[in-house]
């Protein structure tokens, strides 16, 4: 079911509706009284009462006084039609209401939200309200009035009590069950033709089950079913029930074959109940079940997307361990990393490692002229520079210490090495930032560049050494240039 409030019906809606719910209602009263009221006038089944409850449930709480009116109405016509007195009728369609009423207001109506059995304590309360103690209350009430009106036992609601709370535990799990959205999506097309199959399996073994005359054998038919909630979900096992219901009530009815006409009291009245007892079994049997296992599912849900977030916090941590917080590159320790596994990997290949050492001129004077929030700035763009200039994936821009910058640059001669690195300076130098403590009026870099093929006895260690060394040729040289190591 949609998790979204129901809107209040249109006055023609909510009207066509009210019809809607008292021709049903009657149906299913004059179809209870007719097929099984007995001669103490309990009658054998007793939907009526589910399926209102199961209309209102799924209406929402702004529209269920009208549609319990609806009801009254629907049972008072039930009554009149098969026969019965008016005084009798008002008073026992009365005692239906009452317990419609609350059933509708002790799950659905307390609760601002549509009622979901798959969730457990909206269980509970069906079965402590709808289930117990509405039709409890209803058959203490009408077998008051019965014998007051026919003078029958005030034990009748022994008889009357099973017929309400069998109908109630079968019909509203089963509607509220099939309306909900999970079992909507089984019929979607991509799981249409899996449905049909499990489905046509559970018709093919409740057939099997109902036409033998061995009433242990029905009993079977529990396995299928739970192993329909494994695989369709609570939506897919209640269909299930659905279509047990079926093949049940066609076997019920038939006075020659199947298991219920073996019984040693082979009555349709008996033969109802022993349905009605069975498919209740059913229904509750695969509600629990498929709370149970929709709770295993939404723990082990739950349970990835925490194992998916502690890896995305990993994630964001590791990373904030590797960049340099000021400018955003990477930092000291990842270059190191980074340097030492380019190193070996180039060492196994045969290739060429190069490295860049960029350190911006005079830097001491610009934060003396300009302050410490302009320096910042001024290493944030640098380094900014840096990242564009390096364009690919293997390469790393790392804050080196201080002011100084490295570049690592995997597979790539000395020829590349010095392209990139004069690119480099030249674009810090149009950049054109103002630096008056500096020869050139703005700022600049000087950049050290080495280049290595790993050989034996040789380590990463010593590429760095080249570069600082032509780094620091660069800066004796004047600045503003770019030295290679010899």
């Amino acid at each position: 079911m949609s998790s979204a409030k129901v809107k209040r019906l249109g006055p023609l809606k909510l009207g066509v509706k009210l019809l809607g719910v008292v021709a049903l209602t009657a149906l299913l009263a004059w179809l209870g009284l007719s097929t099984g009221r007995s001669v103490g006038g309990a009658p054998a089944m007793w939907w009526a009462n589910a399926a209102l409850v199961s209309v209102i449930l799924l209406s929402g709480r702004r529209n269920w006084l009208p549609l319990l009116a609806a009801g009254f109405a629907g049972n008072v016509a039930g009554h009149l039609v098969f026969g019965d007195p008016i005084g009798e009728t008002l008073a026992l369609s009365a005692c239906e209401t009452v317990e419609t009423a609350i059933a509708v207001f002790g799950v659905g109506v307390v609760i601002d939200r549509p009622v979901d059995l798959g969730v457990h304590w909206q269980l509970i309360r069906f079965v402590s309200f709808a289930v117990l103690l509405g039709p409890l209350v209803a058959s203490y009430a009408a077998g008051q009035v019965l014998h007051l009106a026919l003078g029958t036992p005030l034990t009748l609601p022994l008889r009357w009590f099973p017929a309400s709370t069998l109908g109630m535990s079968i019909v509203v799990p089963l509607v509220l069950g099939l309306a909900r959205r999970e079992t909507r999506e089984l019929f979607h097309l991509n799981r249409l033709m899996g449905t049909l199959l499990y489905l046509l399996m559970i018709a093919v073994v409740a057939t099997a089950m109902f036409s033998t005359a061995e009433l242990p054998w029905l009993f079977l038919i529990f396995p299928p079913l739970l192993f329909l909630v494994v695989r369709l979900g609570l939506g897919g096992g209640l269909l299930g029930c659905g279509v047990v219901a079926a093949i049940g009530v066609r076997y019920t009815f038939s006075m020659h074959d199947g298991l219920l006409a073996q019984l040693a009291d082979p009555t349709l009245e008996h033969r109802l109940l022993i349905l009605q007892i069975f498919l209740a079994a059913a229904v509750l049997s695969v509600s629990v079940v498929g709370i149970v296992y929709g709770d295993l599912q939404r723990v082990n849900v739950s349970a990835l997307k925490s194992e998916e977030r502690y890896r995305d916090l990993a994630r964001s941590m590791e990373a904030l361990a590797a960049e340099d917080p000021l400018t955003g590159v990477a930092n000291r320790r990842l270059f190191d990393r980074t340097m030492l596994r380019e190193w070996h990997r180039a060492k196994r290949s045969g290739s060429h490692v190069s490295l860049l050492l960029v350190d911006v001129d005079r830097f001491k004077a610009f934060n003396e002229l300009y302050g410490q929030l302009p320096g910042d700035n001024c290493l944030r763009s640098v380094a900014g520079i840096a990242a564009e200039n390096s364009r690919r994936a293997s390469d790393l821009v790392a804050r080196f210490g201080g002011d100084e910058f490295a570049v690592i640059l995997p597979e790539t001669p000395a020829a590349g090495a010095l392209e990139i690195a004069e690119r480099l300076r030249s674009n810090v130098a149009r950049s054109a930032m103002g630096h008056a403590g500096n020869l050139a009026g703005v700022v600049t870099v000087s950049v050290g560049c080495a280049t290595m093929m790993p050989s034996k006895g040789a380590g990463a260690s010593d590429l760095i050494t080249a570069a600082e060394a032509a780094l620091y040729g660069a800066k004796q040289g004047g600045r503003n240039r770019v030295e290679a190591a010899s």
